[in-house]
């Protein structure tokens, strides 16, 4: 071989050697750098998120039994309205007294009238009583009235209530709900991605060591070039023969390694390639069998905070009739005291009257006979008075006691209401991230990738250099032997 033949083929694979190195050298350092803007991390991410978002949020647990705190206060409630049952007697005997006294004052009129003159002031006297007999009996049927408004109230109340506890118990089961969905979604998906994850920072090693293997390609440049000052001087022929077999086997050993370790890199991209269409298949594929689809789990968490949403919004709405209807059942109970209290005026003129019947019996001899009237007449007005006397300790205590309770139980359903408006915020803020994750797991699922944008061409361009290195490791060898020979 010609010496200009010679330096033409060594400053060719010069050349390509440093057109080999270059590329490497731009290639190593996007492949070695560990982004993190994939799919996969994408959706890992979301996954973290959304597990910490639930996890860390108020538990609702404790609002099923926030029922229980109120129990003292119904049992107190039923108490007053059996209170109210027996006033419901009261009035009943009233009614009934004032009846009676209408009836006994008609029969005295009758005898009265039949006394001529000298019955009429008598008669005069039984009109005035049986008037007020008649006030007594509609003042009692309007306390009647009054007390199945109040009933109707306190009814109202535990309607509220019971809807207040029934929002309370929905959210806390569908929170339990929604938290032990989520650690399901988490527990079966968790192994699947570490796999894949370790599958793909596998890659790296191999990567690296490639990288180090060609290390040495600047040293064959500089080689190569020795050998071409080399062939310009033919007394060091035996020198010559020494580097050119240094180079080869350099380039033999570099080929063998590059090789060696692309392969590995090679063969971990076909497996997690594998390994993501599996994990694709199972947990991205809306069509594929089972309960591992991620938007699938995610949608029925979605649709239990939904309701756990409309549940505070139900909370809320009869929360807000709750301070009315207690306010209402107070101005009632007063209500009923200010019929009872005008009571006590027709009871006094009742006691009026019927001292001036029993002046007119003892004086006038004509009415006589109406004498066993007058008594029957007292012992009426004196069992009816009785009753009001019990009635009015029964108001007195009920309003009392009512008010008193009732006005706790207002307070201790505002401290719950603040309690419930934190948990909603928390839940909203749930509800949000969920929202926001299930765009993000859609847009993964489209097009899902465990490697970089761009990862798999530079590997590309990494075996296509490897394989004009093998090309130039062999040129390298043909050269070797031309100059020996």
């Amino acid at each position: 071989m010609s010496v200009s033949t010679a330096l033409s083929q060594i400053n060719s694979i010069i050349q390509k050697s440093e057109s080999i190195s270059n590329q490497l050298s731009s290639l190593f350092p996007d492949l070695l750098t560990r982004n993190t803007h994939t799919a996969f991390y994408e959706l890992q991410s979301t996954i973290s998120t959304l597990s910490t978002s639930i996890s860390s949020s108020k538990s609702s647990a404790n609002l099923a039994t926030f029922g229980e705190k109120y129990n003292p206060v119904f049992e107190k409630l039923n108490e007053k309205i059996r209170d109210l049952n027996s006033l419901d007697k009261m009035i009943a005997e009233i009614k009934e007294d004032s009846e009676q006294m209408e009836l006994i004052a008609l029969n005295a009129m009758v005898i009265s009238v039949k006394s001529g003159e000298k019955g009429l002031a008598f008669s005069k006297i039984t009109e005035n009583l049986q008037r007020l007999s008649k006030d007594m009996f509609l003042y009692s049927d309007k306390l009647s009235a009054e007390e199945t408004e109040l009933l109707d109230d306190i009814n109202t109340l535990k309607s509220i209530f019971s809807g207040i506890l029934d929002a309370q118990k929905s959210i806390a089961a569908k929170d339990n709900e929604c938290t032990a969905e989520m650690n399901r979604l988490v527990s079966s998906i968790s192994p699947s991605m570490s796999d894949l994850e370790r599958e793909c920072t596998s890659i790296y090693v191999p990567i690296e060591r490639t990288r180090d293997s060609i290390q040495n390609l600047s040293k064959v440049t500089s080689t190569l070039r020795e050998i071409a000052m080399l062939l310009t001087e033919p007394s060091v022929s035996t020198q010559l023969h020494s580097k050119v077999a240094d180079v080869s086997s350099s380039v033999s050993r570099i080929c063998q390694t590059f090789a060696s370790n692309w392969s590995e890199v090679i063969e971990i991209l076909d497996k997690s390639d594998g390994t993501r269409m599996d994990f694709e298949s199972r947990f991205l594929n809306n069509h594929a069998f089972g309960n591992d689809n991620i938007e699938k789990q995610l949608n029925s968490i979605i649709q239990k905070f939904q309701i756990i949403s409309g549940e505070f919004n139900k909370y809320h709405m009869v929360q807000k009739d709750l301070q009315a209807t207690c306010q209402s059942i107070t101005t009632k109970a007063k209500s009923i005291y200010s019929v009872f209290e005008n009571l006590r005026p027709v009871m006094s003129r009742l006691h009026h009257v019927r001292i001036l019947q029993q002046i007119e019996v003892s004086k006038n001899d004509a009415i006589k006979s109406v004498q066993d009237s007058v008594t029957d007449m007292d012992n009426l007005i004196n069992a009816a008075n009785a009753s009001l006397d019990q009635m009015e300790a029964v108001l007195e205590s009920f309003i009392h006691d009512t008010s008193t309770m009732l006005s706790n139980f207002v307070v201790s359903i505002q401290n719950d209401n603040e309690i419930m408006t934190s948990l909603r915020n928390e839940k909203d803020v749930c509800l949000s991230d969920l929202q926001n994750g299930q765009g993000a797991m859609a847009s993964a699922s489209q097009s899902f990738t465990v490697f970089p944008e761009g990862f798999q061409n530079k590997c590309v361009l990494v075996q296509q250099n490897l394989q004009e290195f093998m090309r130039l490791n062999s040129e390298i060898s043909m050269l070797q032997n031309e100059i020996e020979n």
